[in-house]
């Protein structure tokens, strides 16, 4: 398994980057697309409650057209207004973690909720994503390079010190220990990625702060995606991705904060 999931990631890394750094601006969003809006939609739809084929494929379709209109339509002035529904959608399901049985029942209600709710967030991310590589590719990989300081730091931290349990109804394996050393580590490497890659808008002292706030975000998304697979009984969102389980597996942490580090690009 171990195995399995390092060239999975090798691979995912080899051909993220290229596509960050060799592909057009209308190219690289129509490949964002894809896999946030039809591939993470696909996933969505079941996460949501919809089981059949033509169900998911459905809010799959409706989740491209979304980003189509978007990228077609939304004056790029007004970019910022459009991610902050997503962003508001994130601070909500924050304090739906805090009530993770909350929409547990296949009633329609529940169901509609966590379709607008997936439907907002992935078109969000998306659009913050396009809108970052369009500026700079850099901002990309700084954005990453965050992300996966914070989930290497909380695994190492977590397995060292173990301790008390940090969402034990949602994610048993997760550590307050883990999550501290994940948001020292994502802190310690947005100021150091700041100082030293090209494009960025941020000193050191700003960019900590950032890898701090970020960090936050992205560890409630990784338990957002976890709230909605346990209940459903899912242990992944889907197995596109050897080793790793689904999209919304892999990339739940940078979905969340794709959004909020846009809008901090737009705003510093």
């Amino acid at each position: 398994m171990l195995r399995q999931r390092v060239v999975t990631a090798l691979i995912l890394a080899v051909v993220g980057l290229s596509a960050l750094f060799l592909l057009p601006a209308v190219a690289f969003a129509a490949a964002a697309a894809l896999l946030l809006a039809g591939a993470g939609g696909w996933e969505a739809a079941r996460l949501a409650g919809l089981d059949t084929h033509g169900q998911r494929f459905a809010l799959a379709l409706v989740l491209l057209g979304l980003c189509l209109a978007l990228w077609l339509w939304l004056p790029p002035a007004t970019t910022h207004w459009a991610l902050l529904p997503a962003c508001a959608i994130w601070l909500l399901n924050g304090a739906w973690l805090v009530r993770p049985g909350l929409g547990r029942n296949a009633g329609s209600t529940a169901v509609a909720g966590k379709i607008a709710v997936l439907v907002i967030i992935l078109s969000g991310a998306w659009l913050a994503l396009a809108w970052l590589q369009s500026s700079s590719p850099w901002l990309v990989v700084m954005l990453l390079i965050l992300i996966a300081a914070a989930d290497i730091s909380a695994y190492f931290t977590g397995r060292h010190f173990g301790g008390p349990k940090l969402a034990p109804s949602i994610s048993p394996g997760k550590t307050l220990s883990g999550a501290a050393g994940g948001l020292t580590g994502a802190t310690a490497l947005t100021a150091l990625s700041a100082a030293v890659l090209p494009d960025s808008p941020f000193t050191p002292a700003t960019g900590a702060l950032l890898g701090l706030g970020i960090g936050i975000i992205s560890i409630a998304g990784d338990l957002f995606i976890s709230l909605l697979k346990r209940q459903r009984d899912l242990k992944d969102t889907s197995a596109l991705l050897p080793g790793h389980g689904g999209v919304l597996d892999r990339f739940d942490s940078l979905v969340a904060a794709l959004p909020f580090f846009a809008l901090a690009v737009m705003f510093w």
